[in-house]
């Protein structure tokens, strides 16, 4: 059975998540990904000894780079760079995330890597976009979500800033990379020509947090306003008797009302005028949040997860990552997958989150040795014999 993306090959230059991310998503899908690295290899392969984090799997690393063929090329040397180009023109996507600076230093933008294939797709995902004062800054994960906006939708109880965890950002960027290469795929298969796609953490994140941007953009409202505005018992996570979470998930609130009551146990509250219909219930909203919570601590999250589905009312556990490997809709779904690594064995990955009926994808291998594909890719597409990756060697290319 294919594979949607079987037949596209992507060259990609890119490090640590946000590039990375991208091209381990058109992996998933069947594409020929190439992970070029330098000499040194991907930063990303030492951030765990950087933090002093010894593992026997490099889990950061395995995360972006699965499903890819690696190989060193060093590009600061003539002969890596005509190896680059024959490369261009045998790919359909060349994909980075080093600072557009860095690419010009290095002779690979896309003015001078287009003229090799002009059918090139040059999918670049920076850090705030490609246009502006700000455009040649560098940045990271944490820095894109709080310049986003997303930090102040997702409030903490005591109106501060909320992280929504490292690597956020970074995993957004990344998707919208790839579903801007794959607009760009299917443009060019209108019009037979490749182009360059931009996307970035600060456009990932502003596409996250839309909905708010858009109640500000119509209304006026500002970011701590609109949460304030949607705060509903009903909107809203409870800490159970065992020192879990159980999530409340209801926007028609006034239709569910009743069942909730019924289910907690409060149905003396169903009409109490204080708490009768949605604006009450905001006006009145510490008062409301505080005797649910008390009741919750009466039950486990499970037992309530149980009672809640049995009406059914819009609710769910809230799992960590124990509880959500163990979920069996996560397993029904196959969200978790599996790779067999010749020298591993059998590790498990996460899975692919959408589903294609005839031609799904597949997490195929693990990360890459730094240039463990080296030799097979020159030869492969390239025709190199022996000889000519041994002088290559000399001259210290890869």
């Amino acid at each position: 059975m294919t594979m949607p993306l079987e037949g596209i090959r992507v060259l990609d230059w890119t490090a640590f998540q946000q590039g990375p991310t991208a091209g381990a998503l058109l992996a998933d899908m069947g594409a020929d990904v190439i992970k070029i690295e330098e000499p040194r290899g991907d930063p990303g392969r030492g951030l765990a000894a950087i933090y002093g984090m010894e593992l026997p799997i490099n889990f950061y690393f395995l995360n972006q780079n699965r499903g890819k063929r690696g190989i060193i090329l060093d590009f600061t040397k003539e002969e890596g760079r005509e190896v680059l180009c024959k490369l261009v023109e045998k790919s359909d996507v060349f994909l980075t995330n080093y600072r557009y600076l860095h690419a010009e230093k290095m002779g690979v933008t896309y003015e001078i890597l287009s003229k090799y294939n002009p059918r090139l797709i040059y999918a670049y995902s920076s850090a705030w976009g490609p246009e502006g004062p700000d455009k040649d800054l560098p940045s990271a994960d944490l820095a894109g979500q709080a310049r986003g906006g997303f930090w102040m939708m997702s409030l903490t109880k005591d109106d501060e800033p909320n992280s929504l965890g490292a690597g956020f950002a970074d995993e957004v960027g990344g998707l919208i990379t790839a579903y801007g290469i794959l607009l760009a795929l299917i443009a060019r298969d209108k019009t037979g020509e490749g182009q360059k796609v931009d996307a970035s953490l600060l456009s990932g994140q502003l596409e996250m947090g839309r909905l708010f941007l858009q109640l500000y953009l119509v209304l006026g409202f500002p970011t701590t306003a609109g949460v304030k505005m949607l705060r509903s018992p009903l909107w809203y996570y409870y800490r159970c008797q065992d020192d879990k979470w159980f999530c409340i998930s209801v926007l028609q609130a006034d239709r569910y009302w009743p069942d909730v009551c019924r289910v907690m146990g409060l149905e003396h509250l169903r009409d109490d005028p204080k708490f009768k219909n949605a604006a009450a219930r905001q006006e009145n909203i510490d008062e409301i949040l505080a005797i649910f919570q008390e009741v919750f601590l009466t039950k486990t999250r499970d037992e309530w997860w149980e009672l809640f589905k049995s009406v059914p009312i819009p609710s769910a556990p809230v799992n960590d990552a124990a509880d959500l490997v163990n979920d069996p809709q996560v397993i029904a779904n196959g969200w978790i997958a599996e790779v067999d690594d010749p020298t591993l064995g059998k590790v498990r990955v996460p899975g692919i989150p959408v589903t294609l009926s005839k031609t799904p994808g597949k997490v195929k291998a693990l990360a890459p040795e730094l240039g463990q594909h080296t030799e097979e890719v020159l030869m492969e597409l390239l025709g190199y014999t022996w000889d000519d990756i041994a002088k290559l060697r000399e001259k210290e290319v890869f």
